[in-house]
């Protein structure tokens, strides 16, 4: 087959024939994308922002330092949650080990405000931290707080036989996610659920011994962070230096952390402020209450001012180290859930010994799925488009274990003419150029239907199942800005000197109709003759300011969508 490509306004229209390419005439065509546009803002009911370029996702770059507290560590991802949480899309991985760093670009829905670099070896263990993009651009494994103010440490008043602080002297923390860092914690420990063999008893501790102080004249610092116990739960402890029993002292911590509901100031998504306070050890001026390598705390849970008895196998103080931090946690009854006081102690894993890891892994991770929709018309002729961006829907991903691949699956064809599906190709200047993804095949043969069927876009058109491909990345692949081309064939009325004539559509860019669009995730795209505007009432809100309601697409209209 001789072919010809002719470019005019983005638009490339691609004409074949079996004949001597010397005898080949190109018919270009009359419709600029200009007018394209002009005609889509009429049949949207909107005027598209000059700067809207149809992209629902952003491209970022994060530098990782590889230090995260696991054994063999075999490679980093970008993850777009919390994988202690829940099930989380993974944006981007790369092998690396210890001790080394690594530059990981990824692309991500624009709407998303927090990431997670994920350390992980090949026992699918991981250690996760949390990152906020365009604001971080680098990612190390040490606790993600800082300081924000801090009381000055005052000496215990003495009571009886023990060191009262009542109440002691609060500090300021500041944590990134907290509320998913919490939640993580709490599905490790979930509410009324005996919780102590979750992790197994030489997991939990309730004696430590302090291996340095990070923060030179104070003691160790105890972060609240959830509380579903009585509001009269205090820490008691002991401490003496290693091996010299005989000069414990005892000290009381009076806290005021009454519920889960009060720990955190500034709710924002990114980052909260957390209360907590100091244990301390000495007695005397400001520089000599500070641990020293060595040094022996003996946790207890405390009544008001009555240490509350532990049982045999049951102690009510734990410390436990869980995605590379340390954490206390309290048990003021019987269900032995161990959530009643859970504190987070930031640096413990530098100042505290032999804390153990949860044995408990991350959800799984699914590579993130590109939704591709377009429209397929020409606007020549007799041919209109209605903008219900069902005429051809693929969903994308790369394949789990191997980016190396794509698995691309034909899921809804709502055009009558001819289609073909091919990889985009920046440098293409031939039909041979294109790759295509289904082979030469028509992309209606490709679901087992005849040419001109309809299928699953709803309103009566055929149902049937989807085909899914799997291929080799091409070089340059990029999931928004060099992904693929849909190739439509003109109408009969419309063609030119021969009968192959086709145009092809690329992903929609500034200055053009939304023809193609890229969303992020499994799509419900409208049902066949319904415009998008009215399947996702917020799409013109978009279309006329590109940096409004980027999450349209998640926010479908009951019955006028397909639901799969």
């Amino acid at each position: 087959m001789y072919t010809a490509i002719l470019t005019i306004c983005g638009v490339v229209v691609l004409t074949g024939c079996k004949h001597d390419m010397d005898d080949y005439t190109p018919q270009p065509y009359s419709t600029t994308a200009a007018e394209r546009l002009k005609y889509a803002e009429q049949m949207l009911g909107v005027s598209v922002d000059p700067q809207q370029d149809w992209t629902l996702s952003n491209r970022y770059s994060v530098k990782v330092t590889v230090d995260a507290d696991l054994e063999n560590i075999s490679h980093i991802a970008v993850l777009d949650g919390n994988p202690y949480v829940g099930v989380t899309n993974l944006l981007a991985s790369t092998s690396a080990v210890k001790g080394t760093t690594a530059t990981v670009s990824f692309l991500a829905p624009s709407t998303a405000d927090i990431f997670y670099v994920a350390c992980m070896n090949k026992d699918g263990e991981c250690i996760a931290r949390p990152f906020i993009p365009g604001e971080d651009t680098s990612v190390s494994f040490g606790d993600d707080g800082e300081m924000v103010e801090s009381a000055s440490p005052r000496r215990a008043p003495e009571f009886e036989d023990a060191y009262i602080l009542d109440p002691p002297p609060y500090v300021q923390y500041k944590i990134k996610d907290f509320y998913s860092f919490r939640e993580a914690v709490l599905k490790v420990l979930p509410e009324g659920q005996d919780n102590h063999k979750t992790i197994g008893d030489a997991d939990f501790r309730d004696v430590i011994e302090i291996t340095q102080n990070p923060y030179s004249n104070y003691g160790i610092l105890l972060t609240f962070i959830y509380g579903d116990g009585s509001d009269k739960d205090n820490i008691w402890y002991n401490w003496y230096p290693k091996g010299q029993a005989e000069n414990m002292k005892t000290y009381l911590i009076k806290d005021t952390y009454k519920d889960k509901k009060v720990p955190a100031q500034d709710l924002s998504p990114q980052k909260s402020v957390l209360t907590g306070h100091y244990l301390y050890c000495r007695r005397g001026d400001k520089n000599d209450i500070q641990f020293t390598p060595g040094d022996i705390l003996e946790l207890k849970l405390a009544k008001d001012d009555v240490p509350m008895i532990d049982t045999d196998s049951h102690p009510r103080v734990k410390v436990f180290m869980f995605n590379g931090h340390v954490f206390l946690t309290c048990e003021d009854g019987d269900d032995w859930d161990y959530n009643d006081r859970l504190y987070w102690i930031p640096n413990g894993h530098n100042c505290i010994a032999k804390a153990k890891g949860v044995p408990v892994k991350p959800e799984p991770s699914t590579p993130q799925i590109w939704t591709y929709a377009w429209e397929d018309n020409t606007m020549e002729g007799t041919d209109r488009c209605d903008y219900d961006m069902n005429d051809c829907v693929i969903e994308v991903k790369e394949k789990d274990g191997d980016p190396s691949k794509l698995e691309i699956s034909l899921v809804a064809l709502g055009a009558t003419r001819d289609l073909w599906l091919g990889f985009d190709n920046k440098n293409g200047k031939s039909y041979k150029d294109y790759k295509p993804v289904f082979g030469d095949k028509e992309l209606h043969e490709v679901l087992g239907v005849p040419h001109g069927t309809m299928v699953n876009t709803g309103n009566g058109t055929r149902t049937v199942d989807t085909v899914m491909v799997v291929v080799d990345k091409p070089a340059g692949f990029d999931f928004q800005t060099c992904s693929f081309v849909l190739g439509a064939k003109v109408k009969k009325e419309m063609q030119g000197l021969y009968e192959n004539d086709y145009y092809m559509l690329h992903v929609s860019t500034a200055g053009t109709d939304p023809h193609g669009i890229v969303i992020p995730g499994k799509w419900q795209w409208p049902t066949e003759r319904t415009s998008v505007k009215d399947a996702y009432l917020e799409f013109n809100t978009w279309a006329s300011d590109h940096t409004k309601a980027k999450d349209w697409y998640l926010h479908p209209v009951k019955g006028k969508t397909v639901v799969r």
